[in-house]
């Protein structure tokens, strides 16, 4: 199951190769070992060592992770950041985030057959040392929602009791909690979300009972919404859910080659899109009536939505509302655990140098780092989220499509061809020049054509945000022809 690793080599389902992972030599990390604390790192895992059967674990640990605040407060920032209706906020939701899961959703699929962790595997098309770009952008996108996470339940917490519990040390109380989930790593993190979505399920039912009777009243919007509001969410939206397609093959690489694909893949979708979208639509309809309740908007400006969320709750049912709170502000524990063991690989992508040192000294590291970033940025949410979701949608429109592209149009969809033997060699993996290339070309167009809060491009002006749509067609085709021409000079992929 991953969990507990021993010194071996073994071979892999698409070739030949040594195990490289080793247990720590000293007598002090072996004993985290023993215990059950997952201790290999980036390095691919061997295919006697893929015995993960229980396939539904990948619809848990996305769907516990995701019924959470963490889309509640996301959905709130289409109504309030972006102005519109909820109405069109809810359609475009639901349809986005679900078209947009679907990369990843294929993606999953392609870690049994490898043993690859996603990072890795992103090495195949943007080589060992170009892929450092990627990884540092991926480090910081999941991250990032690990800071939005632990805000959301921060505020949450310090409304238990305004005027107690700082949201600063709330913030540090949710990670702490969320470090012992991604330090123990694989098998510990599927157990956990096996069953964390129940409690998080019932608190949910009772704040939608609660609030559904205010939720009619939405702030009056202008009788003519233009397309910049509406280009806008699909941005957003992008920055939700393709970038789970650069982790997605984390949560799935210990499961056996012969693991049913299409399962997987409805698994990831559903996991992902259907509770997020669903929770996303009750946070667009909190926002929209934000202000237009007195009680919650002086709740919204007191302490952001889970302030608000805290009224909702303590107004209605009292200390059984605090409960409840108490409830949802720990919803997200699933989500920032999840995004914690998700960095503690993508450093050693990042620097090859920290392969050296444990993961479990990644995660902690990790943990430190998004305390730091998450009580600042606390301060300012909506206005943080949607500058941040906005831009590594842009980024990961480009890199995913790269990723395709090379995985369909020139490996022809063959796992085979992600060599494990030169997984780490910079010579044997593609230069990355190409899919670097092709990137930055994109970029170019991203930048006239993206709208966020402290820039808008002279395209995006006239037509609302197209950097997503320019980012994907863009890369796709420069990409093509940039690396035939690669492969022709070097003769080989």
């Amino acid at each position: 199951m991953g969990a507990k690793e021993s010194p071996s080599a073994g071979t892999s389902e698409v070739g030949e190769v040594e195990d490289q992972f080793q247990v720590p030599r000293s007598s002090f990390w072996a004993k985290f070992s023993d215990h059950g604390v997952e201790l290999r790192g980036a390095e691919p895992v061997p295919v006697e060592k893929r015995t993960d059967t229980r396939y539904v674990n990948v619809l848990t640990v996305f769907a516990t992770s995701m019924t959470s605040l963490l889309p509640i407060g996301i959905g709130s920032a289409t109504t309030i950041g972006f102005g519109i209706s909820l109405r069109d906020a809810a359609l475009m939701i639901v349809f986005l985030q679900f078209l947009f899961a679907v990369p990843a959703a294929y993606i999953i699929t392609i870690a049994p057959l490898t043993g690859m962790r996603q990072m890795i595997q992103s090495r195949y098309c943007f080589g060992k040392y170009c892929n450092v770009l990627t990884s540092i952008v991926v480090t910081l996108t999941v991250g990032g929602f690990a800071v939005t996470g632990s805000i959301n339940g921060a505020q949450c917490l310090a409304a238990v009791r305004p005027g107690t519990l700082p949201v600063e040390a709330a913030i540090a109380i949710i990670m702490a909690a969320s470090l012992a989930i991604g330090f123990m790593g694989y098998r510990v993190m599927h157990f956990f979300t096996r069953w964390a979505w129940i409690p998080t399920l019932v608190a949910i039912v009772v704040l939608v009972g609660s609030a559904g009777d205010q939720l009619w009243q939405q702030t009056p919007l202008p009788a003519r919404t233009t397309a910049q509001e509406y280009m806008g969410i699909v941005a957003f939206a992008a920055g939700n859910m393709v970038t789970w397609s650069n982790v997605a093959g984390d949560y799935a690489c210990y499961m056996p080659p012969t693991a049913p694909r299409f399962r997987l893949a409805m698994y990831c979708i559903f996991g992902i899109a259907l509770p997020f979208s669903l929770l996303m639509v009750f946070g667009a309809a909190i926002g929209g009536a934000v202000f237009t309740i007195p009680a919650w908007t002086a709740a919204y400006e007191a302490g952001g939505i889970g302030a608000v969320i805290g009224n909702i709750l303590i107004t209605r049912l009292g200390d059984f509302g605090r409960f409840i709170l108490v409830i949802l502000g720990l919803s997200v524990l699933g989500t920032c655990g999840r995004d914690i063991y998700s960095v503690s690989f993508n450093l050693t992508a990042v620097a090859p140098i920290l392969r050296k040192v444990p993961r479990i000294v990644l995660s902690v590291v990790a943990t430190a780092v998004i305390i730091a970033v998450a009580i600042p940025a606390s301060r300012s949410f909506v206005t943080s989220v949607t500058a941040f979701l906005s831009i590594i949608g842009y980024y990961a429109g480009a890199s995913v499509t790269c990723f395709l592209t090379e995985y369909l149009w020139f490996r022809k969809g063959d796992p085979n061809s992600f060599d494990p033997k030169i997984w780490n060699d910079g010579r044997g993996l593609p230069t990355g020049l190409s899919a670097l290339a092709s990137v930055l070309i994109a970029w170019a167009f991203i930048i006239p054509s993206m709208q966020a809060d402290w820039y808008t491009g002279p395209i995006a002006k006239k037509t609302g945000d197209l950097g997503f749509e320019f980012a994907v067609v863009v890369a796709f085709l420069a990409y093509i022809p940039i690396r035939s021409l690669e492969i022709r000079i070097r003769g080989r992929l």
